[in-house]
């Protein structure tokens, strides 16, 4: 059966002509996520906050370079025009950041309403859309993106246990051990760590980092799953 490309091309993404994969699907739900009520930043929020960042790299390196590199001098000099560049832009991008989420803020549950009111339209005609496609092609992939999640949702637990539970306290349980003895002023001391000490931070952060990448996927899975089973239940 083919199916001629229904309105829903008229958001910027057409649907499949015959066949439902996972590819529209994704395309589908990243157009809702992408959507906001909220406006995008600025040109110039966005350059502020990347000169504020650029202007910190450059005073850290001019402050850390060897005085055979750069005098003395000079690095102050080139430190304090950065450290005055990266407070300026990080103060104009905070300023236009706060005045273009201030309504967010100010007015939490009517935002978060309107926000769930255009979520909520996207969902209903991603739903719709899927009934298009033949029941059995929703059915099978339905069943398939449940094993998955389920099989995803074991090798996790494996792994990393319950992270979606326990959130950033195992990175705060390192830090803790690391800086427990620290006292302010001691630089050399907060970074004293040996080889082995340091190969076991880096991979640990690497894994954690790693499980939050994990379990985004497993949202995603998720949305998959949950679209798919309303467009197979009755209208």
């Amino acid at each position: 059966m083919d199916m001629q490309v229904r309105s829903g091309a008229d958001q910027g993404i057409p649907a499949q002509a015959s066949e439902l994969t996972f590819s529209w699907l994704y395309q589908q739900v990243q157009l809702r996520a992408n959507q906001s009520i909220y406006p995008k930043p600025s040109r110039a929020e966005k350059w502020s906050f990347r000169l504020g960042l650029s202007a910190a790299g450059v005073g850290l390196l001019a402050a850390a370079a060897s005085p055979s590199v750069i005098p003395p001098i000079q690095a102050a000099v080139v430190t304090s025009i950065c450290l005055l560049l990266e407070i300026g832009g990080f103060i104009v991008g905070g300023v236009l950041t706060a005045k273009r989420e201030w309504r967010q803020y100010s007015k939490p549950r009517l935002s978060h309403a309107e926000e769930m009111d255009g979520e909520f339209n996207h969902w209903r005609t991603l739903i719709e859309s899927l009934r298009e496609f033949p029941r059995n092609q929703r059915e099978e992939r339905l069943r398939f993106v449940s094993a998955l999640r389920q099989g995803m949702t074991e090798r996790m637990g494996l792994m990393y246990g319950g992270l979606q539970k326990l959130g950033p306290f195992p990175v705060l349980i390192a830090l803790y051990l690391q800086f427990r003895n620290w006292e302010w002023g001691d630089w050399a001391g907060a970074f004293d760590v040996n080889l082995v000490g340091g190969l076991l931070i880096f991979a640990m952060v690497l894994m954690y980092a790693m499980g939050w990448v994990l379990l985004a996927l497993r949202t995603r899975l998720d949305t998959y799953v949950n679209l798919l089973e309303a467009s197979l239940r009755p209208e």
